[in-house]
Formats: structure tokens, C-alpha cells, sequence
């Protein structure tokens, strides 16, 4: 049902900050709102396209995170998302998103085609930047909305997963370098989002990464923010 594709979408489009729970709750709530705006390319890859449509329930996507950088000490984790069976034929998600301190809890969600790690990770990652910087989790949300409908890049590229060479495709967004609100998290207005999607790949999402890179000038070529969730395996719930 097309509404309800459109749900990862409107988390961007509408929804304002709150807990995670709500946010999720308030994204699939409005698929049924009105909304005009013509979706771009790059949102309809992430956001419009049945990536799970080949994933038979049940399953389990499994996803390796990596965070380094200057900026605050880095951690490695993991990231599940379950895939059942509903009554009605559809699929619904859930997610084990981290461990321990790091642990983030985020309902299920119902009747899902496309996949939602895609949702988690940029609910994720608006919080981290208000986190960060002191800002609103929405003028993020807002901003990333923008970089996907009118300035994302798209490109072919080749991965390299378990000995193959696939085909995939790069869609990068910089959504901060023109926000008239960059003095005030300089240091983080240049971060890059890079999405990258294959079709070989259960659940068609390879890897999410946001980089901030070193400065113009610096006395080393680490990133001052470098955090990447990177598809591992497919296999059975545990």
C-alpha cells in the first residue's frame, strides 16, 4: 500500500522530535496525511522501494556499526532487524539497536516493505546531531529532508561482499554545508550522509555512513567523525 511506503518518508517530511517510540508512531500515523511535494529520486531509493519484498519471514538482517573520529571516543556495536509475519500477509520490524549503555530502544513497526534500518539510523542520527550541537532535532530532520529532495548525488559504484563484486548504488547528501545556522556547529556542518543500496543484498541496504572529515590544514587525516552500519548477514531470528 503505497501509504503506508510513504511512512519513512514523512518521519522527514512532518513529524516533529520526540521520544523514539513517538517519532515511529507519529511517521506511520502520517502516511494517510497530505503531502504534494514530488518525491526525488534518491527518496524514492530509500524510501519508496519494496527492499524487502525478496526477504521471507522469518528473518534477521545483521549490521555491523563502527564509530572513530576526533571528536569523542569511538565504539563498535551491532544492529538486528527482525522480520515476521503478520496475520494479514504483510511484514512487520523490529530491532535490537545496540547494546548496553549504547542500547537504543525503538518499537515495532507494522506492515513494512521498505526496510526500516533506514528509519532507525536517521532517527538515530538527528538525535546524535542535537546531541552534539545543542540544536533542535528538527531543524536536522528538516535539513536532511531538503539534501534528499533537492540536492542528493546519485552514482553506481561496486561493492565487495563475501568475495563478489556487486553493483550498487551511492546516494550522498551534504545537507549542512549552505544551512544559514552553521556557525553555530561549525565543526559538524560539513558532515557528508552516504546511502548505499544493492538489490543482491537482503533488504537492499549495504551501508549507512555519516563522515565528518579532518579540516583543511589539520596535522592529521582522521575524520573528526566517522560512524559506519555496514550489512553482515542474513539468517534466522535467534
Amino acid at each position: 500500500m503505497k501509504a503506508l511506503r510513504l511512512a519513512c518518508l514523512r518521519l522527514l517530511r512532518t513529524c516533529a522530535a520526540g521520544a523514539p517510540a513517538a517519532v515511529l508512531v507519529c511517521a506511520v500515523g502520517a502516511a494517510n496525511a497530505e503531502d504534494t511535494t514530488p518525491i526525488s529520486r534518491a527518496e524514492t531509493l530509500l524510501f519508496m522501494t519494496p527492499h524487502l519484498e525478496e526477504v521471507k519471514p522469518p528473518a534477521r538482517l545483521h549490521y555491523t556499526f563502527l564509530k572513530t573520529g576526533t571528536l569523542e571516543k569511538g565504539f563498535s556495536d551491532t544492529v538486528d532487524i527482525d522480520i515476521t509475519a503478520e496475520a494479514s500477509g504483510g511484514k512487520k520490524g523490529s530491532t535490537n539497536f545496540f547494546s548496553g549503555e549504547h542500547k537504543i530502544h525503538y518499537p515495532e513497526v507494522e506492515h513494512v516493505q521498505g526496510n526500516p534500518v533506514l528509519l532507525f539510523y536517521l532517527e538515530r542520527e538527528i538525535r546524535e546531531m542535537s546531541r552534539l550541537t545543542g540544536g533542535v532535532a528538527e531543524h536536522f530532520r528538516r535539513r536532511i529532508r531538503t539534501a534528499l529532495a533537492e540536492s542528493a548525488r546519485i552514482k553506481n559504484v561496486d561493492i565487495q561482499f563475501q568475495g563478489r563484486t556487486l553493483k550498487a548504488q551511492q546516494i550522498e547528501i551534504s545537507p549542512y554545508v549552505t544551512d544559514p545556522n552553521r556557525p553555530k556547529f561549525d565543526r559538524l556542518a560539513d558532515k557528508e550522509y552516504f546511502f548505499v543500496l544493492c538489490d543482491e543484498i537482503p533488504g537492499d541496504v549495504y551501508e549507512l555512513r555519516g563522515l565528518v572529515r579532518a579540516p583543511n590544514g589539520s596535522s592529521s587525516d582522521e575524520p573528526v567523525v566517522d560512524e559506519t552500519l555496514k550489512f553482515s548477514s542474513a539468517g534466522a531470528p535467534k
